[in-house]
């Protein structure tokens, strides 16, 4: 993976994660007229699912840079100079 592509799926669960804290903020605070056990499990879901959302960014991005340091490893182990870093934005 890229890390152009890493960026985007970034952003695509940040995205996601915002969404469902915003319809789990909405069921909160109008959810009131459904039935509470039906409301619990909406906002565990919604709540639970926007934890997911932002923890599994720090997640690739972890692996991305193992997967980097690997690379790079692995191209000194065969003689070669490892790949110049590009530009951090």
């Amino acid at each position: 993976m890229d890390e152009t592509k890493l960026k985007k799926r970034i952003y695509a669960f940040q995205f996601a994660g915002v969404m469902n804290l915003f319809l789990g903020g909405y069921v909160l605070l109008y959810g009131g007229h459904v039935d509470p056990g039906t409301r619990n499990v909406m906002l565990f879901f919604f709540f639970g699912f926007a934890i997911l959302d932002f923890w599994f960014p720090t997640h690739l991005k972890k692996k991305f840079a193992e997967q980097q340091a690997l690379m790079a490893q692995a191209q000194q182990a065969a003689g070669g100079t490892p790949p110049a870093e590009p530009p951090k934005s």
